[in-house]
């Protein structure tokens, strides 16, 4: 948390509580959060903290590149604290985000169609393998 605090000072980013709040609720956080859910999950701790600010703190993140931004959820754009870029699956039963590891070819190559390649997100839509198995039994 400490190199992502003084990266984020590095790059200008002046840390408020607001910011520091939102990023540890994000720190280890893989279920990919909606701004309602983080103000729902913070409200609590700070009672003062509205939504408008979580939505600000989530965008200078992400303009510093700490975390992506996502709109895999048709409804709601989600939030994602691994920066590095990775594809992403939603499941349509349990509406879960879940991070996806595999290689693409066209990033490798760095070029597709003449196009220089700089970065590729894929999603993913189906039914996960847990919501799998609990149609099974």
């Amino acid at each position: 948390m400490k190199e992502k605090i003084e990266r984020l000072k590095r790059k200008g980013v002046v840390i408020t509580l607001q910011r520091l709040a939102v990023l540890e609720f994000l720190k280890g956080n893989n279920n990919h959060p909606t701004v309602e859910e983080i103000y729902r999950n913070l409200k609590k701790k700070y009672p003062t903290l509205s939504q408008a600010t979580i939505y600000t703190s989530l965008q200078v993140l992400r303009k510093a590149g700490e975390i992506q931004e996502l709109s895999i959820r048709k409804e709601k754009t989600c939030f994602d604290p691994n920066p590095k870029s990775h594809h992403h699956f939603y499941c349509q039963e349990c509406k879960r985000v879940l991070d996806i590891e595999i290689s693409c070819p066209v990033a490798q190559k760095g070029w597709v169609d003449g196009h220089k390649v700089k970065e590729v997100q894929a999603y993913f839509y189906g039914i996960c393998s847990h919501c799998l198995k609990k149609t099974k039994k």
